[in-house]
């Protein structure tokens, strides 16, 4: 081939066109899309989960609908101790999803859930107060030095976000007996569900401060101010999520497992206020 011919002078073009368009393969297939649900009939699978994953579910549920999936959830928010009674009790649900991964090592080895669980993401307390903050709280410790003459609201006694708590009041010597503090129970009637949290005693002027995961405080449609709290090792709860040991429907647990295991799942934890899931290598097996 003669030096001067066009294709001579434009090989090195060529070449790297070409090395880019394999880069750009390489990229999109290692990043996967997010999994597509198998057309067929509509399914939908029962879920059971804390209340603090709400507004990442609804978000979940808000994206497989503008992707006119054809899979759905039906979820029911409990508090700790009502999970478990209620999972106790032939859950007649199909994917569970919990706030620590205590509790889903403790469902894991009492033998209700059916393969691997899996990490979704990690949550953080923060300390809140109304936009108006009547008290003047100008950060935690101004908080933690002035708590005993505040009305203080938490979770309740069997919630994941008490162990944050407790930490908190120990390393701190945080008095929250003294300000009568409120404990914020979920709701578990019949019908539509609002979870409760420490934020609706703070919302109804029946507390000063009140300290909740990040992710309630972020879900509220009135104004507030949050304040970070300081990290300790166990200022954060992880959310996992498992497939119960005899679901409902076979199809519908693995697809929503699935769908929970994608990129949508983790786009609508994150833009809910969550942090990275623990790492996997840590794991909720017991066994």
């Amino acid at each position: 081939m003669k030096p001067d011919s066009l294709f001579f002078r434009l090989r090195g073009v060529i070449a790297l066109v070409l090395l880019l368009c394999f880069v750009a393969a390489f990229v999109l297939s290692a990043c996967g899309p997010a999994y597509e649900v198998p057309a067929g009939e509509a399914r939908s699978a029962s879920v059971i989960a804390a209340p603090s994953t709400k507004p990442a579910l609804d978000q979940l549920d808000s994206t497989l609908q503008e992707r006119n999936s054809t899979l759905s959830a039906e979820v029911e928010y409990l508090d700790t101790e009502a999970m478990v009674e209620r999972i106790d009790a032939a859950p007649q649900a199909d994917v569970v999803l919990t706030a620590s991964r205590e509790q889903m090592q403790d469902l894991d080895r009492e033998g209700h859930i059916s393969g691997d669980p899996l990490p979704l993401a990690s949550n953080r307390l923060v300390l809140v107060a109304t936009a108006e903050n009547p008290q003047n709280i100008l950060h935690f410790e101004d908080f933690a030095e002035r708590v005993a003459d505040l009305r203080v609201s938490t979770c309740a006694a069997d919630a994941p976000c008490t162990t944050q708590v407790a930490d908190l009041v120990n390393a701190y010597e945080l008095d929250l007996g003294a300000s009568d503090a409120t404990l914020a129970r979920a709701s578990t009637t019949d019908g539509p569900q609002t979870p409760q949290t420490p934020l609706t005693d703070l919302g109804a002027g029946r507390s000063d401060a009140a300290l909740a995961y990040v992710t309630d405080a972020l879900a509220q449609d009135t104004p507030l101010q949050t304040f970070e709290v300081p990290a300790s090792e166990r200022s954060t709860a992880e959310v996992w999520a498992g497939v119960l040991e005899k679901p409902q429907d076979d199809a519908a647990a693995g697809d929503f497992f699935e769908v929970l295991a994608g990129e949508d799942a983790r786009s609508a934890f994150s833009e809910a206020g969550f942090l990275p899931p623990p790492s996997a290598e840590m794991g909720a097996s017991s066994h």
